[in-house]
């Protein structure tokens, strides 16, 4: 019975904390006092259920957290921004304490599975049906404008909630070659439309992250033999691709071959970085500890910011680990490497693979968008993390005790072997 009570609450949970996928139609005041209620009883619960037991996780999910809500006072400190302006703005970056919380009750990894696999066809079915209906914005935000508009071949609407997406998809990958897994037929499904889905949205770093972790699992999960075919069919698949006459196709090669003709010292992402690097912080103290999240538009943090983008195209958004460390400091980013370093380095079950995929994609991406921060992929990082910690415990407990039978079997009397 407590199996089902954790699924609905983690069912619950996470339409939450990704703010009901933006949808435009609720009112927003009420999904901030939801959002609010939910990520700071969190925070209560995570300090009701402590001490935790010490895992390869627990100290760069604390080095993140609490850079981040110190990075609260620095906003005030060096910024004059409002405590009050901040905590509205902060209730997006602060859900890292349900890390603990799914340590405390012990949530069941299937549980977890369960809820994301649902939550990212809910994704699918939601990204569709507003692709159907793109004259109305039902969800997300356009790109420009007020309405979803044609661009690189197609309408392009990047959905809300991408972490939980694919968190799914790299699920679907590892269940495919994993040989306890049933109903392959339906994995096959869920890995097709992460394929499909990033091509719809033509976003060039969510499809090449996509390929790469497919291009790694499948590669590495079959025969030499199959290995070789696997990457013939990808290869002459990639060529027929790239030479057809599919409008988003085209509309990506067209896009790259401009990108290449202004990547240089004043391309607008190195300038934006060197900016937030070397002059956004007033003081030595931001240049440790961040500046903090600006309230966009709102406080005067935030109009500065604000200005920033409309005059100069310097957007916090589009640079990832550099946005971090503008707004968190230097150890929200140490936070971030050693998650990394322990990603490669901490050994657990190929069935539990799809954890390491989703912190490595979050690598991959790690220096352009807001992946390592923004709330629609922060939960399916909590959840990648919690298996992959959990599932590294499971791992040592059995090595445990296969070694202890190993040592019991060497020390029986002679006559009794």
């Amino acid at each position: 019975m407590k199996k089902y009570y954790l699924l609905i609450i983690l069912a619950i949970i996470v339409p939450i904390t990704l703010r009901f996928f933006d949808a435009n139609f609720l009112d927003q005041r009420l999904v901030n006092y939801v959002s609010f209620l939910t990520v700071w009883g969190l925070i209560s619960l995570a300090v009701i259920l402590g001490p935790y037991k010490e895992g390869p996780f627990n100290l760069p999910v604390k080095l993140i957290f609490f850079s981040i809500l110190f990075s609260i006072v620095m906003a005030n400190y060096s910024w004059d921004q409002k405590y009050w302006d901040s905590l509205i703005e902060y209730t997006q970056y602060l859900i890292w304490p349900l890390f603990f919380v799914l340590i405390g009750v012990n949530m069941p990894i299937k549980t977890i599975e369960k809820v994301v696999v649902a939550y990212g066809l809910v994704y699918v079915g939601l990204y569709l049906f507003q692709y159907i209906n793109s004259g109305t914005v039902f969800f997300g935000k356009p790109l420009w404008g007020e309405e979803f508009l044609e661009s690189r071949g197609t309408v392009r609407i990047i959905f809300p909630a991408k972490g939980v997406f694919l968190l799914s998809i790299f699920i679907a990958i590892t269940k495919i070659t994993s040989e306890e897994s049933k109903n392959k037929w339906f994995w096959v499904i869920i890995a097709a439309l992460g394929l499909v889905i990033p091509i719809m949205q033509v976003t060039r770093q969510y499809i090449a992250g996509v390929l790469l972790i497919y291009v790694l699992h499948f590669s590495k999960a079959t025969s030499n033999i199959k290995k070789a075919l696997f990457l013939l069919i990808f290869s002459l698949g990639f060529m027929v691709l790239i030479q057809s006459e599919i409008p988003m196709v085209k509309g990506l090669m067209d896009t790259q071959k401009e990108s290449d003709t202004r990547v240089d010292e004043n391309y607008i992402r190195v300038l934006a970085g060197k900016y937030f690097i070397t002059d956004l912080s007033p003081n030595f103290w931001s240049q440790v500890f961040g500046n903090g999240s600006p309230y966009w538009g709102m406080s005067t943090y935030g109009k500065f910011i604000e200005n920033l983008a409309d005059r100069k195209g310097y957007f916090l958004s589009d640079l990832g680990l550099i946005a971090v460390y503008a707004m968190f400091g230097i150890f929200a980013v140490a936070g971030y490497i050693l998650i990394w370093i322990k990603s490669l380095t901490v050994p657990i079950p190929p069935k539990y693979h799809y954890a390491k995929y989703y912190l490595w994609y979050l690598l991959i991406t790690s220096f352009t968008g807001a992946s390592l921060y923004f709330y629609h992929y922060l939960i399916a990082t909590v959840f990648a993390l919690y298996i992959f910690q959990k599932s590294y415990w499971m791992e040592s407990k059995k090595r445990k005790i296969i070694n202890l039978i190993k040592i019991l079997e060497t020390d029986k009397p002679k006559e009794l072997k």
